[in-house]
């Protein structure tokens, strides 16, 4: 109305508006709703074209033209149906007649003339069905270009020349056909497709839906630049074809517009049906990504495994979709495919773990099997050969026995030949004295005597060399016993070297049991997993009573079977049920805005907590549960940071606007302020070297205060890009920024900037963390992972990647078991427990405690660990203050 008042046209004329093809509003309202940005320039075009049209005060007009099948869409808008029923005309579909005047007419104009053939083949094709009649004008139109190339003006437009562009059934798309194959390179023939693809969707109800888009956007889904771009719209919007807008007559630049020129296209161009097709999979694969990403980012749903994983990653290096693509349907695209990419990961690796396990099995199972056998048949060997050495040395012994007998057989034998000849000598004797009498007889007897004394001395010497014989013999037998008791002793031996390997093969069949009872107890610490994810599931249907039973079975089987003291999905079944128990109180929602910070006073159970708005609460944390004790304090300023003095009488506050202030919390309940100081820049962090000083650290400088007035202490240091500083119990300053961490003896080398150490870190640092006794050293990163690092020049730094983005928070605590815990807080929704030895000594991110299962929905800032030594509070961008068990010990005992 202000533009019509405005031109100066005379009141008494009447004012028509026209809008044709109104059915696109619809697209652009979907697109407004899908952005999700609360702007809807649709709704406010309908309302001025309603406005215009109730309006009395000048002659002003509506008319539009809209597709019948989108009037139930006009519902959407409120007034439209209302208006439309008003003034609403359906054109009625045209008569065979006019049909046949609408074809020839234009022939006749043109000075040709048709065939009546062809007329009523036209006329068949076309039906009833309105729809055709874009594609009837396209047909006739490169019928009539046919019939011109003959350049024979006398004859009638027949059908040769109708089937030559492929009737209705194919012109169109034979048409678009051909100027695709005018496309001499494969570069433009897919910059082409990503070009319709980008102009084209499709609706719930399958109907084509063209999506204008500007040029600078196609390059970015084409990859390519605005000239190769142009060179093949050129080719689709021709004179004569004109298959996208603009008209060839305008020029094209990285603002403009581009659009196809009528949805008949789309219905009609097979090549096209089919891209669009791709396009809508694509989409679809996609969006089921982004769905599981978030379901998995939430702790409602799993990684992705074959053969979902393998469709999806073929899906990303044919398709190679990017963020422009992506934020055609959503702006979750970083995040799905950082979760492609990591259930690709943890399945590759979950593979190679398989077959590494499983050759791992057959190999041991193998050199076990081969061992015993080896180990049995050398046993064998060795038995029957020492059976062998004993049957020789019983035959040895056999011998040199009958041999000893034999022996003492011949030496009696001797004896009684020396006995005998001493009595021939004898007679020999008398007979020399009966020789003596009686002459003759005497020579007779001498002659007979010495024959006899020969005889005598043969048998004597003969005795002699069988007493030798006797004596050789007993050493030999001697020997030969000698030799048979050393067979025996071999024997012995040999015996005793077969049970020694009859004991190691025993031995290593006790071996073989026990890596099988290892193998049982993994098996059951997978089992209690399996039951602990059971538990959680059972917990969602409603089944509590049996979810409560199953998390504290598979606490037991883990713990019976040495299983990790650290499980997440223990962890997460027991901290379900635990919660259900206290009826989820330890989820405190009293902050209204996001909670950035959270500390406690030494010694006791308060706790206090602040927002973002400026809300201060002081709170008693017992049992997991935070509950306010007084009225909140509000600053009305952003809080980034809370610290308590280490005598637990001062309270700092320090905010993002530069201001800081310091509270007497002698009184918990009546706390009041002291002193208020001023910085420049974001306040990171603020730490208290003594009762009287303290230090605050934001992204512009260092400054150091006293806390009974307001002078500042050895001047500022101006630094930008820091994130965090820590104060030790030693008096060294650690401090982290950008890509790394220094160490300061003391606050005069930190003026002059002289660290003792400097460490390079993975990332840009976000949060740092020292232990009590400062013996380890954690600096949270900005990509996610954590520096954790022992305190000695020569030790190695272990980067551990646990969070999928910043990691906002850290904090040292030591269990009742002695065991150094690591927590920390992402903005990936989750916070983090982490045994540290475990985690500098083997690098396995297994055990690590992973608390989402009923935690935090967004970003988590800041953690914290009671006084009483039982609990971690964190605090969130969701407003939640939440109580965490620190061990999955402490839950089973909490639900026993």
């Amino acid at each position: 109305m202000e533009v019509y008042k405005q031109s100066g046209i005379n009141t008494k004329n009447n004012l028509l508006i026209l809008v044709d093809q109104f059915e696109e509003i619809f697209r652009f309202s979907k697109l407004e709703k899908d952005a999700k940005e609360g702007k809807r320039d649709s709704i406010a075009f309908i309302n001025l074209l309603l406005k215009a049209s109730e309006q009395k005060e000048f002659p002003i007009y509506v008319v539009f033209t809209m597709r019948s099948d989108f009037l139930g869409d006009c519902t959407e808008f409120r007034g439209l149906p209302e208006a439309i029923n008003e003034g609403q005309y359906l054109v009625p579909r045209m008569t065979r007649e006019e049909r046949r005047e609408a074809i020839t007419g234009p022939v006749a104009v043109g000075g040709a003339s048709i065939t009546p053939r062809l007329l009523n083949q036209l006329l068949n094709d076309v039906g009833d069905n309105p729809d055709q009649l874009p594609i009837l004008q396209h047909a006739l139109m490169r019928t009539w270009d046919v019939w011109k190339v003959k350049n024979n003006p006398e004859s009638a437009i027949d059908i040769e020349e109708y089937e030559e562009t492929g009737t209705m059934a194919l012109a169109l798309s034979q048409h678009a056909e051909e100027a695709y194959n005018e496309l001499d390179t494969d570069r433009k023939k897919e910059i082409c497709e990503s070009l319709f693809k980008a102009l084209t969707d499709r609706g719930s109800d399958s109907r084509g839906i063209r999506r204008p888009t500007k040029l600078s956007e196609i390059c970015k889904l084409a990859n390519a630049g605005p000239a190769e771009i142009i060179e093949v719209i050129e080719v689709f919007r021709q004179p004569g074809r004109s298959f996208l807008m603009p008209p060839s007559s305008i020029p094209i630049n990285e603002e403009t517009i581009i659009d196809i020129s009528h949805e008949s296209l789309m219905r009609c161009w097979a090549r096209l049906i089919n891209w669009v097709e791709e396009e809508n999979q694509s989409a679809e694969i996609y969006l089921r990504l982004c769905e599981a990403a978030n379901l998995y980012e939430l702790g409602k749903g799993g990684l992705w495994r074959d053969p979902e994983l393998q469709l999806a990653w073929k899906w990303k290096e044919e398709a190679n979709p990017n963020i422009t693509w992506a934020s055609r349907y959503n702006n979750y695209f970083d995040k799905a495919m950082l979760f492609l990419g990591h259930c690709k990961q943890q399945n590759e690796l979950e593979l190679q773990h398989k077959e590494k396990m499983q050759k791992e099995r057959l190999r041991r199972a193998r050199i076990i099997a081969i061992f015993i056998s080896c180990v049995a048949l050398l046993a064998f060997v060795l038995a029957i050969y020492s059976f062998d050495q004993r049957n020789q040395a019983n035959k040895q012994k056999t011998v040199a026995i009958n041999k000893t007998v034999e022996a003492e057989k011949e030496r009696k034998n001797a004896l009684a030949q020396k006995s005998i000849a001493e009595q021939n000598a004898e007679e020999a004797e008398k007979q020399k004295v009966i020789a003596d009498k009686n002459a003759d007889e005497a020579t007779t007897q001498k002659n007979n005597a010495v024959a006899s004394a020969k005889v005598a001395e043969e048998q004597k010497k003969k005795a002699e060399a069988n007493e030798e014989e006797a004596k050789k013999q007993t050493t030999i037998a001697k020997t030969e016993k000698e030799k048979a008791d050393a067979n025996a002793a071999e024997a012995k031996r040999q015996e005793a070297e077969a049970r020694e390997q009859k004991k190691k093969a025993d031995d290593n069949a006790d071996e073989a049991k026990k890596q099988e009872k290892i193998s049982v107890a993994l098996k059951k610490l997978a089992d209690a997993r399996i039951l602990a994810n059971k538990s959680l599931l059972k917990f969602r249907e409603g089944n509590k009573a049996e979810s409560k039973q199953l998390a504290k079975e598979a606490y037991k089987l883990n713990k019976d079977n040495n299983g990790p003291e650290q499980n997440s999905e223990v962890y997460a079944a027991l901290n379900t049920n635990w919660a259900n128990s206290i009826n989820n109180r330890n989820q405190a929602t009293y902050h209204k805005f996001p909670v950035k910070c959270i500390t406690g006073k030494i010694g006791t159970n308060n706790v206090f907590t602040s927002d973002e708005s400026g809300m201060l609460y002081v709170a008693k944390a017992e049992n997991g549960i935070v509950q306010p004790i007084a009225p909140p304090i509000n600053l009305k300023e952003d809080i980034r940071v809370l610290t308590t003095s280490p005598d637990g009488t001062k309270l700092f506050i320090a905010t993002a606007v530069g201001t800081g202030y310091v509270y007497d919390i002698t009184n918990t309940t009546a706390i009041k302020q002291t002193l208020k100081f001023s910085f420049t820049g974001i306040a990171k962090s603020v730490v208290v070297n003594d009762n009287s000083h303290f230090i605050v650290l934001s992204n512009k400088e260092i400054k150091r205060f006293v806390t009974d007035a307001s002078s500042v202490m050895q001047g500022s240091i101006t630094r930008a890009n820091l994130a965090a500083l820590h104060l030790g119990k030693s008096g060294r300053i650690y401090l982290a920024g950008e890509n790394k961490l220094w160490i300061y003896s003391n606050y005069d080398e930190l003026i002059k900037n002289n660290p003792s150490q400097t460490y390079s870190l993975p990332s840009k640092a976000v949060s740092l963390s020292v232990d009590t006794n400062e013996n380890y050293i954690a600096v949270g990163t900005y990509d996610g992972s954590i520096w954790l690092k022992e305190n000695k020049s020569n030790s190695t730094a272990s980067v551990l990647a646990i969070h999928k983005s910043s990691v906002n928070d850290v904090k040292f605590n030591k269990l009742n078991s002695g065991t150094l815990q690591l927590a920390s807080a992402g903005a990936d929704q989750t916070v983090k427990l982490i045994d540290v030895r475990q985690s500098l000594t083997s690098k396995s991110e297994e055990d690590i405690i992973t608390l989402n299962e009923g935690g935090h929905t967004k970003w988590v800032y800041a953690i914290w660990y009671s006084n009483d030594g039982e609990h971690l509070y964190s605090c969130s961008e969701d407003k939640k203050i939440i109580g965490w068990k620190k061990t999955t010990e402490a839950l089973y005992k909490a639900l026993k």
